[in-house]
Parts: C-alpha cells; structure tokens; sequence
C-alpha cells in the first residue's frame, strides 16, 4: 500500500543539550469527534441567545447575578471562538451572519428548533450548505473564600521578603452551559444537538478580602475565558484540527557517525539526507544498540516527510531486528496514526 501523505505546517527540532536524543516535533491534523456530511462546505455560524424577553431575562439575571450583556458577551466570545478554530481547519469556508435570533438566553434546556423555512431562508441569504446555531447559553461565576495561612510580601527592593501571614484565599468559579444544533437542509435532519459545560477556577490571596477580591480575575473575564473552551470544544467536534506531536530522534553512540551525521542533517531540514546517511550507517558495521537507533531514526524521517507505511516499516524492523522496544511502542502510535489518517481524508472528502 502506497504513503500516507500529510500536510506539515512546521517541523523544529528541539536540542537536549547532553542527551543522547532530541525532540522532533510536527504538525498533524486530528480527526474530528463526529463525520460530516461531505456537501456541506459553507458553513453559517447563527447566535440564537437573543432573549424572547428582555423584562424577564433582567429579571433571570438579577436572580443568576449575571446581567444579560455579560452573558451575551460570554456567547458572543463563544461563537467567535468557533469561528477561529475552524478557520484553522481546511474542513469548511465558514461565514458568520449578522443578526442575533431570538431563543435560549438563561436557558437550561434548548428551545425548539428553527423551521426549515428559518434555515431555508438562512441558506439562500448567505449561500451557504448548513447552518450552526448556538441556541441557548447560561452562565455563573461563584466567589468563595476563607481564612488561611497566605503568602505576602513585606518590604521593598533588596529588604523585601516572603513571609506567611493570616489572610485570605479566594477562588472564583467560572461555568457556563453552551448548546448547539448542526442543521443540515439538505437531509432535513438536525444532524448534531449537544450541550457543553465547562468550567474553571482561578484564585488569589492576599492579608484581606478586598486585597483578594482586586486579585481575583473579573468576572466577565472568567466567563468569557470558560465560553472560548466550549467554542474550541465544539470546533473540534466536527472539524478536522491540527495539533502539534513529538517524536524522539537518536544521534548516540558517537562510535556510529552515521547517527550524528544524519541527525544534523536532519536538523537543518535535509530529511531526505537524512535518509541516505542513516541508511549507509545500517549497511556498515554496527551493534545491535546503534542499529535499533538507526532504524527508529529512519521511521522518523519518513514520518515526517509523510509516508507512514513506510516509518511504520522502519519502527517495527527496529524492534524485530535489534531488539530496541521503543521501536514497538512507536509501531502501535503510527498503526494508530494510518487508521485516524484514513478517516480525516474521509472528514475532508478527499477519499
């Protein structure tokens, strides 16, 4: 079976400075948690977190603690969110609409869904296949505190130091309630409905509560911070993303020159030279040590330049025949790589 090829967007290499290893790390893409239906492309993103009901939603607020615009704001960084990961897939052409629908502000549960004329009409306003719609969000941030040994600082330049004195330590607890519908026209089928809940705690302490409570992140920060990790959760959850991964590279014992040599080679990009000199070193004299590290070295390279049969051919000899374990481990990670790759191209239409 021919190479798996992959799209790197950055390789470095990572020195260990007395090791007898290094850190390559690449960019791959992550397949993501749910397949999409390939006609979908353009993509709209809609906020239906509009409030039915002003009077009653300043009421629900007063009662939450929360007032609506910072809400509003929370769904706002939410979406935005969203939008930002997804522009980072090569997945869907993604187009924001402009207005805010009436639905699930202080929601707890989702609204009923739009109509298929709502969605009909969304379409041809923006030309696009399918429609996502943040359709209800709640939000609360909780302070809590109590009495304890804190660290302060007590004087100033060369005469300042730490000491513990009787204060105060706060937390602040940040969560939020995001739900989104996946409305696909063509199918007539609401093709995704979940609900994310995140939260997130910060802290401060200082000698009193007002000292503490200055320290402490604001609120509408807390809830926007927590609202960006439900968007980049749900992004993940119908796009392909990249994500960074680290392999180890050998370049020891320096009894064997080819391991050094193909490891410089390797850290100024020349892979391919790599390659060639690694190769040269397995057909030359060596032990069993250096020759496991010759053949991972080599499965490395050809991860990195793509082709995933052909490192996972290179891992499984350095285990079978030099003995090197970390050779197997390696050839589980790229069997596992092979499967996912195949179902991102699936993802991505490109079968």
């Amino acid at each position: 079976m021919g190479g798996v090829r992959i799209s790197l967007i950055g390789i470095f290499l990572s020195i260990c400075l007395g090791s007898c290893s290094k850190s390559v790390t690449m960019n791959r893409m992550a397949s993501a948690d749910i397949t999409v239906p390939n006609h979908i492309q353009r993509l709209l993103l809609a906020d239906r977190t509009a409030p039915s009901n002003e009077g009653v939603a300043i009421i629900q607020g007063i009662l939450t603690g929360e007032a609506p615009f910072e809400v509003r704001n929370a769904a706002e960084a939410t979406l935005t969110t969203v939008q930002q990961e997804l522009n980072q897939s090569p997945r869907y052409e993604v187009i924001r609409s402009r207005e805010r629908l009436r639905g699930g502000l202080f929601s707890q549960t989702f609204p009923s869904p739009l109509t298929w004329a709502q969605i009909d009409d969304l379409c041809s306003e923006y030309q696009t296949d399918a429609v996502l719609v943040l359709e209800k969000f709640t939000s609360d941030f909780v302070v809590t505190d109590k009495r304890q040994l804190v660290k302060v600082t007590q004087g100033t330049g060369r005469d300042a130091k730490q000491v513990e004195v009787m204060g105060v330590y706060m937390e602040g607890i940040a969560s939020i309630s995001a739900g989104f519908r996946f409305y696909d026209p063509v199918s007539r089928n609401i093709f995704d409905q979940i609900n994310f809940d995140k939260t997130n705690v910060w802290s401060a302490e200082a000698e009193n509560r007002t000292q503490a409570a200055a320290l402490l992140i604001d609120k509408v920060k807390a809830t926007q911070f927590v609202g960006r990790m439900a968007g980049a959760s749900y992004a993940r959850r119908i796009a392909p993303m990249p994500i960074r991964i680290t392999r180890t590279m050998y370049d020891r014992p320096k009894s064997n020159a080819a391991l050094g040599r193909g490891s410089r080679l390797a850290q100024v990009g020349r892979w391919e030279d790599a390659l060639e000199a690694w190769r040269l070193g397995l057909n030359q004299a060596h032990n069993t040590k250096a020759g496991g590290r010759l053949s991972y070295n080599m499965a490395v390279a050809y991860e990195v330049l793509g082709d995933l049969e052909e490192a996972q051919y290179w891992a499984g000899r350095a285990f079978t025949d030099y003995g090197f374990k970390q050779g197997r481990n390696y050839t589980r990670d790229l069997r596992r790589r092979i499967i996912e790759e195949e179902r991102i191209q699936n993802q991505l239409g490109r079968n």
